[in-house]
């Protein structure tokens, strides 16, 4: 049973007991069973904005990890060479130093 629910039965349970609302203690009654009314509607919606709010975080998160593995792709191996160096050969500069 929802909060909601809740309220709307004790609201019909008040009105079942036939109180007066032009009484004090009527009028009160009713104040409070008005104030849990919308009580229970904000919390509704603060429910719903929980659940899209988790979907959104989910898809944020489902989209980093596209993005992750893009960028730091699982099957490059640092001990690798570099792509340019792919032959194995030294760089000019390193053949320079050599021969200086």
């Amino acid at each position: 049973m929802t909060t909601s629910e809740k309220v709307a039965y004790l609201k019909g349970l008040a009105e079942g007991l036939g109180f007066d609302k032009e009484s004090k203690e009527g009028r009160i009654l009713d104040a409070i069973l008005d104030i849990l009314e919308d009580v229970a509607h904000d919390i509704e919606d603060l429910e719903e904005n929980a659940y899209e709010l988790g979907e959104a975080i989910d898809q944020v998160s489902d989209d980093l990890a596209d993005i992750e593995e893009v960028v730091y792709d699982e099957d490059y191996d640092e001990d690798e060479p570099e792509p340019d160096d792919a032959d194995g050969d030294a760089s000019e500069d390193e053949t320079e130093d050599e021969d200086a």
